[in-house]
């Protein structure tokens, strides 16, 4: 019974697919209530008599989150030299699932466990039903503290590395390597990504989410948030939960909800427009194959929907007020009824979609409830939490001493309350009655049998696939990699090639220091390591690789080091080499993170180029900014050489920096945030750039062999394709971007408005109806992209209400744009190297000769005679009364005006037999048909004239 899902007589699970009404019906009081939790434990001893272990037996939790802050694991060893974490990950939850189906394994047995080695428990009274773990880890990219698992696996980009790079193969990458090291280490939930707007970055590290986020653009984040989500489900085969956070968005908060609830000071319509687009995106139907181009026909069907959200502890002005006493949303009505109930969120949670809360011990969450933190109504906060549309509850720091004895007589007791209140209160139960089918449901996914067999790892049989991308991820940083300033071209100037041979290069590194956990034999480490630069330039340019530096004339400094420096303090190296130092370098790269005024050296390189600035234009001055690329401001740039984004700070990302350095290649990114330092706005990067011709094309038709025409009904409608349009980038424009298009007789000023269609995926699209023969041109007009391939339809009338179209277009040579980002490989497996798939450039086809034009100066002439014959021929039909200026100056109006119209209507084609008379007649055809129209404008205002006449009498 250990290795299948429990199910009492007469229930039935299906081979392969588990009937989750059958298990629900099955499920006790305290099976449902237990799912509803998922929490946070201290310590690595899943032991039967752990606490853990009672929470999960007696208690029915549903799920746990690992963190090595709680020491659930660790990194590093008390020697500071890194851990095995694979190993102890993946004994750690084979544990932790072993309990939730009663049983014991063993710590000895738990890296390659057997059917043998679990040995049965007792049976918790009342027990109904037994089901796998959720176990959830934070692993969002550029190491400590965004990525919980580092040590024995791959180095992760960080979301706004990914954002650099604007290519969405580069996230499904990212993406599929997570997806697929999670799983082999037994751990089916991840809690990330990120899918907050940065649309208005903050240079303060206590107010921003900084790396974590994809970037500034809605439509960007959702692009690649949900590629990433893809390569998720495609790296592990589907048995990994992605937890898209933090919902409905934080990147406009003023401070992090760590300690306080923040209010965003948005209106309904922008947070819909902006902060919640991403996750409309993401939980929106799609597929990895919509997104990218890849040959793995598994990976092209995996899921690129978001299983669930994960709702933050946020209050939004324009949903609920912004008083004090506004719960945050996560805690909310508003949540469920407002957002998850409405349009963009409707058929995601028809479809099971779930939502899980923030930690429901946050500090942010202590002061809402009791500002003087003297009381924590735990059991309010879950039931308010669940009631609000949190399917899955989060307790974690769940009491105010964060004694973990309290914290765990807290969620008991929580557990319990909502056990007597599910059997008193209809209402209640049916919200628990629902989260818990949307729980089942997403369980059943991760594993169809719901069984033990197909949860546990085998330690040995995946230690050699776990940390194993690096390369993947080294192409990723270079990707994104971004020269912010100066120019190109500039930089050719400044600094043609890296350090040279005789060049004294100094590195200075933010080296501040890290501690994953609280234990006395927890070490810490630096973010960086300070010799990290130094190590990278020999190790790809020292005397054992290419020879282009020599040892002797590097040196390295910590930040911390120079700032104490700088100001006059003691420090390990003697202030006489360190100025010695400065005073010899030709170069002095800079590795910097943020400005966070709490970390000493954090504003190291703003203090150094304030108060050393003598030889300083001697000199050589680089900085990489290794976190968020907006810490800097513009006077500061202004003084460097060069200012490079690097978004990311671990081993990756500085051999690509140390390969920008040295002009190893030209760096393709571009900030997918504002940088207020060099004047960068996304938002008018993201528009239309004016220096393209979009191409326009025809593609529902296919052309007789041999020519350029095809035969359709005369009414008939043509849909015309326009694009790719590019942005500013040379990326292709976002979602929504408005083209207009315009139809006009070839050599005619006269411009017919088709109307405005917003893209997709760059491309905008607008229907022609071939209603009568002539020459027509198709044009597009995007934002200040004024210009277009031209689409030219030649329509040639046959009999039988059918039109012969030949279909053109002119060879034009556009305007050159940015340079895109190369794509890169997105692996699906070793022997599976798929390339994004660019989108196809038609072959111009050469204009064909076209008729002479039907109006011209000699045609408008003759037709000015033709409109002054009818006028004196009208006033000497009304000679009787022309004596009356009203009526001689009404007829000639009436003569003139309808002349010109009829000339117009001419000129237009829309003259029945036009092109007979253009053919025969030539400019006199012109003048045939204005006539024609002053004669029966003439005709008109005379039995108009009659008819008045008559009545009169």
């Amino acid at each position: 019974m250990l290795f299948t899902t429990f199910l009492p007589a007469g229930s039935y699970a299906q081979e392969n697919t588990v009937d989750v009404q059958a298990i629900f019906d099955a499920m006790s009081v305290a099976d449902r209530i237990g799912q509803l939790f998922i929490v946070s434990f201290d310590g690595n001893d899943p032991s039967p008599d752990s606490a853990i272990s009672e929470l999960i037996r007696d208690y029915r939790i549903g799920g746990v989150v690992l963190d090595s802050a709680n020491g659930n694991f660790r990194n590093l060893n008390a020697d500071s030299l890194p851990a095995n974490t694979p190993q102890q990950v993946i004994s750690m939850t084979n544990r932790l699932q072993a309990l939730a189906f009663d049983g014991n394994l063993p710590a000895a047995a738990a890296l390659n466990p057997t059917t043998t080695d679990i040995r049965p428990l007792p049976l918790p009274e009342g027990r109904g039903v037994t089901l796998p773990l959720l176990i959830g880890v934070q692993q969002e990219g550029d190491g400590y503290p965004n990525s919980e698992l580092r040590s024995g696996y791959t180095p992760l980009p960080s979301n706004m590395a990914l954002g650099a790079t604007w290519n969405p193969v580069d996230a499904a990458a990212a993406g599929r390597i997570v997806g697929e090291e999670l799983a082999l280490s037994g751990i089916n939930m991840l809690l990330g990504p990120a899918l907050d707007v940065l649309d208005a970055p903050r240079p303060d590290p206590q107010t921003s989410l900084g790396v974590r986020s994809f970037g500034g653009s809605p439509y960007w984040v959702g692009r690649l948030g949900k590629a990433f989500i893809g390569g998720v489900h495609a790296g592990s085969d589907g048995q990994v939960t992605v937890v898209s956070r933090h919902f409905p968005g934080q990147g406009s908060a003023d401070r992090i909800p760590e300690t306080e609830v923040p209010t965003i000071q948005k209106t309904a319509e922008e947070l819909t427009m902006v902060d919640l687009q991403p996750f409309a995106a993401a939980a929106r139907p799609g597929t990895l194959g919509d997104l990218i181009n890849t040959a793995a026909v598994t990976d092209a069907q995996a899921s690129a929907v978001t299983d669930a959200l994960l709702s933050t502890h946020v209050r939004y002005a324009g949903l609920q007020g912004s008083g004090e006493g506004v719960p945050p949303i996560s805690l909310a009505p508003q949540l469920g009824e407002d957002l998850l109930n409405g349009p963009a969120f409707a058929e995601w949670r028809a479809m099971q979609g779930l939502v899980m809360s923030d930690e429901l011990g946050a500090p942010a969450i202590r002061r809402y409830y009791d500002p003087t933190l003297q009381s924590f109504p735990y059991k309010r906060i879950a039931q308010e939490a669940l009631l609000a549309g949190n399917d899955l509850l989060w307790l974690s720091r769940f009491s105010l001493d964060d004694n973990p004895d309290t914290e765990l007589a807290n969620i008991e007791d929580t557990v319990l309350f909502f056990r007597e209140k599910y059997g008193a209160d209809a209402d209640f139960r049916r919200r628990v009655d629902a989260a818990v089918l949307r729980i089942l449901t997403l369980k059943a996914r991760l594993n169809p049998e719901l069984d033990l067999v197909n949860t546990l790892v085998q330690g040995d049989a995946v230690a050699g696939e776990i940390g194993k991308q690096q390369a993947v991820v080294a192409q990723i940083a270079r990707d994104g990699l971004t020269l912010l300033s100066p120019s190109p071209a500039e930089l050719g100037q400044r600094m043609p090639t890296g350090p040279g041979l005789d060049d004294k290069v100094l590195l200075v590194t933010d080296a501040r220091l890290g501690q994953e956990c609280n234990a006395e034999d927890c070490p810490s480490f630096p973010l960086i390591d300070p010799t990290a630069l130094e190590q990278s330039i020999l190790r790809l340019y020292g005397p054992g690789a290419t020879g282009q530096v020599s040892p002797d004339n590097l040196a390295s400094l910590s930040s911390q080091e120079l700032s104490a420096h700088l100001a006059g303090q003691p420090t390990a190296v003697a202030g006489e080499e360190i100025d010695r130092l400065i005073d010899e370098a030709n170069w002095i790269v800079f590795a910097t993170l943020d400005n966070d005024p709490a970390v000493p050296g954090a504003s190291a390189l703003r203090e150094f180029l304030t108060e050393r600035p003598a030889g300083r234009e001697k000199k050589r001055i680089i900085a990489f900014a290794f976190n968020a690329p907006y810490f800097l401001d513009a006077t500061d740039i202004a003084k460097l050489t060069a200012y490079f984004g690097v978004y990311g700070k671990t081993e990756p990302f500085v051999e690509a920096a140390t390969r920008a350095l040295f002009r190893e290649f030209t760096p393709p990114g571009a900030p997918p945030v504002n940088v207020t330092g060099i004047n960068y706005s996304l938002a008018d990067k993201l528009r239309p750039a004016a220096n393209q011709s979009i191409e326009i094309r025809v593609p529902d038709v296919r052309v007789e062999m041999g020519s350029n025409t095809f035969t359709a009904k005369v009414g008939d409608t043509l849909r015309v394709v326009a694009g790719p349009i590019y942005d500013g980038n040379g990326r292709i424009v976002p979602d929504g971007t408005m083209a207009t298009f315009k139809l006009k007789q070839r050599n005619d000023p006269f411009e017919l408005p088709l109307g405005e269609a917003s893209t997709t995926d760059g491309f905008a699209e607008s229907l022609v109806t071939l209603e009568r023969p002539g020459d027509y041109e198709v044009q597009v007009q995007s934002g200040q992209a004024q210009g277009s391939l031209s689409l030219l339809l030649n329509i040639v009338d046959l009999a039988g209400g059918e039109a012969e179209v030949l279909v053109a277009t002119p060879t034009v040579t556009p305007s050159p744009l940015p340079t895109e980002t190369p794509t890169p490989t997105y692996t699906a497996s070793p022997s599976a190297t798929p390339q994004a798939t660019p989108e196809p450039t038609p072959e111009p086809t050469a204009i064909p000769p076209l008729p002479p034009r039907r109006v011209d100066g000699g045609a408008f002439s003759v037709s000015l005679l033709a409109i002054l014959l009818a006028a004196a021929v009208g006033l000497l039909l009304y000679r009787a009364s022309v004596s009356a200026p009203s009526t001689s100056m009404q007829v000639v109006l009436t003569v003139a005006i309808g002349g010109l119209v009829a000339y117009l209507l001419y000129a237009l084609g829309l003259v029945p037999g036009a092109d007979i008379l253009q053919r025969e007649l030539r400019p006199w055809g012109a003048a045939v048909i204005t006539l024609v129209g002053s004669a029966l404008a003439l005709l008109a205002l005379w039995a108009k004239q009659y008819a008045d006449t008559r009545e009169h009498e």
